[in-house]
């Protein structure tokens, strides 16, 4: 006679699946033994039980079934041979919603089983106490927090927790799974479908196309002043219609009214006959309306995304833009219709070969471009995802519906104060550091993120976040932000040419390197020398230059050190360049400085560096006949108030008699500072010629300085063999 063991009441299955809330009763041959509580949403029971009998009998609550069928093991603990489970393929009609599954048992009884599964349980939370001590070291301690919600006590177990990068979901292996199959008989003549057509736009679905005359009456229809406007636009009621709106027939489904050809329908008892009173094109107007509105109530219902293709006319002159006029035009209606603006794009078309002339068409936005192309929130961070694996030493016990505490890490490590300057992230400071711990992880597992309470000295002095730290990493953990610290933040940024490639008529086609500077001041208020360390991004395709500095990295972002001494102030200088491609005018002034500077620099070489000198002595020999011709004038300026000082003098003293001796000396004076500004204009005018021919020679220099990207010229020509 066989006789049948039930491992679990449904209650107590319910809660070996994680369904809270059950009153547990597990049998007396059947222990739970381990339990392993993961980070990512599910934790790993193993039991052993001790069956008479040759069926082991499961109750699983049905929306379990798919987690319990991934995952359960029943394995014969003495041959370690796996058993087979049998379970019904419809689902439970009783109240209790229990799903029973049998396991067959070969051989003499009894028998010793070992169940292992996996199912839903609340994530495991960390906590972490850092204690300063002297000399560098701080004592680490690690706390899990677990909670027990599976409607089951966890009696005398050994608990563990941990993390990895395993990935967990929900998939349906309980439902019945049919295939459709085609039916055929030998004698049937089987008429062959021809495959669906698809839009030559490239496979959209057209939801609605407009002509110009429908989108003109849409508009207008929308337009109307309140008292003609529908009421969907905040009019009056509109009149009961005698009959549905008719469909429409056409391009894409809509045009002309289907109705025409089968006649008017009777009206409805009471309604208002539109009949009458309707004219030709206010019935147009109407139907282009009412099939604005019909579209617009298929986009809402589905939350779509679409395009609104807008096509030009002949009569456009700029097609593009008469073309995406039509579209922004079509998609004003649709969103004052209530859909929602961030699903619908328009586009200008252009003029399409076959299309009709304007109009508009509505299509299914591709999956790439309906609101662009989708970014996984965490693909910003590159980090690898370490392991952790903590299992308690001692066997512990979790009553149903509570929480407890596990230690898994006490040790000494490795650390020490710092301040820690994040200007980057969110709950960074961009004037002030932060006072942080710097420590190692003294441990072969990664250390999940999680809260730090700090202690020194026998008290509390303050808490941070802990980001992942991988095993036997340095990390940061900012835990106070005393102030102590200031920063002072100054940004410029310069071009330098690193290469000329080519130069045409004295334009220079150069690789520029664009330098980005930041100074960093910080000035240090503590008496003390203070440790500190720089979070800097460095952004795409740029370089970054420090020198003198420690380097690290975090993440993406690398940490520069330095320290500070007791009311130190300090400059960090950080350069980051990157390569950009520019044409450089040596006819404008600040084209001549860059290129200038590269010579100077040694950078130059050759046929090109011969060039640029004898250009730069052009310019230099005109810079000094402009500061000549500059200096000449401040000296006629000052001439010529000499000469109306001595007119009034002399013109004062021909009223004195007794004034012949001093006029003879002022005229004296008069005349020889007109012979120094006669002497002078004469020199102006020579050296502004000199000037004139100077810039004449320099830009026919800029002109014919023409270098391949060898540095030779470019009208140089191979000489030929000796004696031709």
């Amino acid at each position: 006679m066989m006789r049948t063991s039930r491992l679990l009441s449904a209650a107590a299955l319910a809660a070996l699946v994680g369904c809270g809330g059950a009153t547990s009763y597990v049998h007396s041959d059947s222990a739970l033994g381990r339990v392993v509580v993961y980070r990512n949403g599910v934790a790993y029971f193993e039991r052993n039980a001790h069956i008479e009998g040759d069926t082991l009998e499961l109750s699983v609550p049905a929306d379990k079934v798919d987690d319990f069928l991934k995952s359960l093991t029943v394995v014969d603990a003495k041959t370690g041979e796996p058993t087979p489970v049998s379970y019904p393929t419809s689902l439970p009609s009783s109240a209790t919603g229990l799903i029973s599954m049998q396991v067959k048992l070969s051989g003499p009884s009894p028998h010793d089983l070992k169940l292992s599964y996996v199912t839903e349980a609340p994530s495991w939370k960390p906590s972490y106490r850092l204690v300063l001590g002297d000399g560098g070291k701080v004592a680490v301690e690690g706390w899990a927090i677990i909670d027990n919600t599976s409607g089951e006590d966890w009696e005398d177990v050994n608990l563990g927790v941990g993390s990895s990068s395993a990935l967990s979901f929900k998939y349906d292996l309980a439902s019945v799974r049919v295939v459709r199959r085609e039916s055929l008989r030998s004698d049937d003549a089987i008429a062959i479908a021809p495959p669906i057509g698809g839009s030559v736009y490239g496979g959209e679905v057209v939801m609605g196309d407009f002509s110009d005359d429908k989108l003109d009456a849409a508009v207008a229809m929308a337009e109307k002043p309140m008292a003609q406007a529908p009421a969907a636009y905040g009019g009056p009621p509109a009149p009961t219609r005698a009959a549905e709106e008719p469909k429409t027939e056409g391009w894409g489904g809509y045009g002309r009214s289907a109705g025409a050809k089968k006649g008017k329908a009777a009206p409805t008892p009471g309604a208002v006959s539109q009949t009458a009173t309707t004219s030709p094109a206010s019935a147009a107007t109407s139907g282009a309306d009412a099939e604005m509105d019909s579209l617009a109530a298929r986009l809402k219902s589905t939350g779509k995304s679409v395009i609104v293709e807008g096509y030009a006319a002949d009569s456009d002159a700029d097609k593009l833009a008469g073309s995406l006029e039509r579209a922004n035009r079509m998609r004003a209606q649709l969103i004052k219709r209530g859909v929602d603006p961030s699903n619908v794009t328009a586009v200008g078309k252009g003029q399409v070969p076959g299309r009709p002339q304007g109009g508009a068409r509505v299509v299914d936005a591709p999956r790439e471009t309906s609101k662009g192309p989708t970014v996984d929130a965490n693909a910003a961070n590159s980090e690898p995802i370490g392991t952790s694996h903590y299992e308690s030493n001692a066997r512990t016990s979790v009553k149903r519906g509570s929480s407890t505490m596990v230690s898994i890490l006490k040790s000494g490590t490795e650390g020490e104060i710092v301040y820690y300057y994040d200007p980057e992230t969110p709950r960074g400071n961009a004037s002030f550091p932060f006072k942080a711990v710097r420590v190692k992880n003294p441990t072969d597992n990664t250390l999940e993120s999680g809260p730090v309470s700090v202690f020194g000295k026998g008290q509390f002095i303050g808490e941070g976040i802990s980001e992942p730290i991988p095993p036997h990493q340095w990390a940061f953990v900012p835990f106070a932000l005393d102030r102590q610290i200031v920063v002072e933040k100054t940004e410029s940024d310069r071009d330098d040419i690193a290469r000329i490639l080519s130069v045409q008529r004295g334009v220079f086609s150069t690789e520029v390197k664009h330098v980005k500077r930041t100074k960093l001041t910080f000035h240090n208020r503590l008496p003390d020398k203070a440790k500190l360390s720089v979070r800097h991004t460095v952004p795409r395709d740029y370089t970054l230059k420090v020198d003198g500095f420690n380097d690290e990295r975090v993440g993406e972002a690398h940490l520069l050190g330095l320290e500070l001494g007791g009311g130190q102030s300090r400059e960090l200088v950080i350069e980051e360049s990157t390569p950009v491609f520019r044409s450089i005018d040596l006819h404008t002034p600040t084209g001549l400085d860059m290129v200038r500077l590269y010579v100077s620099s040694g950078a130059a070489s050759g046929p090109l560096k011969a060039e640029i000198e004898r250009l730069i002595r052009l310019q230099e020999q005109i810079g000094n006949l402009e500061q000549r011709i500059a200096t000449m004038r401040e000296q006629q300026s000052e001439y010529r108030t000499r000469q109306d000082e001595l007119h009034a003098q002399i013109f004062s003293l021909r009223l004195v008699k007794t004034g012949d001796p001093l006029m003879r000396d002022l005229e004296k004076k008069l005349q020889e500072v007109n012979e120094r500004l006669t002497r002078s204009t004469i020199e102006l005018v020579n050296t502004q010629e000199e000037l004139m021919l100077a810039k004449i020679r320099l830009q026919d220099a800029i002109s014919e300085l023409s270098l391949d990207k060898d540095g030779k010229k470019a009208d140089d020509k191979p000489s030929g063999k000796a004696g031709t």
